[in-house]
């Protein structure tokens, strides 16, 4: 419960249960755009660029598509959150697997890269 202090201080007074569903929307919603971000920049990269970049396009795709799974499973799970019966449980196994596709984006990201041929000048 929030002091009365700082419930002075505050500019919009809300009960705990509103800053719950607030920050659980707010946190749900950067798996979402992470996913759409990827999405987008995918697009772009698979629209502008030669056929060389086309790998990277891809795993930008495959990205987008583990977070929107990663997004989903955790809206599933997450929808008893305030049922009293049911301990809870933090969202690190989210995070974890969240961290362990990112690193693996990033290390196929930097393999792709390496790979590129030299650049090809046009005279």
């Amino acid at each position: 419960m929030a002091t009365p202090e700082f419930t002075q201080l505050k500019s919009l007074s809300l009960s705990d249960a509103e800053l719950v569903e607030i920050r659980q929307r707010t946190f749900e919603g950067a798996y979402w755009r992470t996913c759409l971000s990827s999405f987008g920049f995918a697009l772009i990269i698979l629209r502008i660029f030669e056929k060389d970049f086309y790998g990277i396009g891809l795993i930008f795709i495959a990205f987008g598509g583990a977070m929107l799974t990663i997004a989903a499973l955790r809206r599933r799970n997450n929808l008893d959150i305030f049922d009293k019966n049911k301990p809870f449980v933090t969202s690190g196994g989210y995070v974890l697997l969240t961290s362990v596709v990112a690193l693996f984006t990033y290390l196929a990201l930097l393999t792709l890269i390496f790979r590129l041929d030299e650049p090809k000048i046009k005279s």
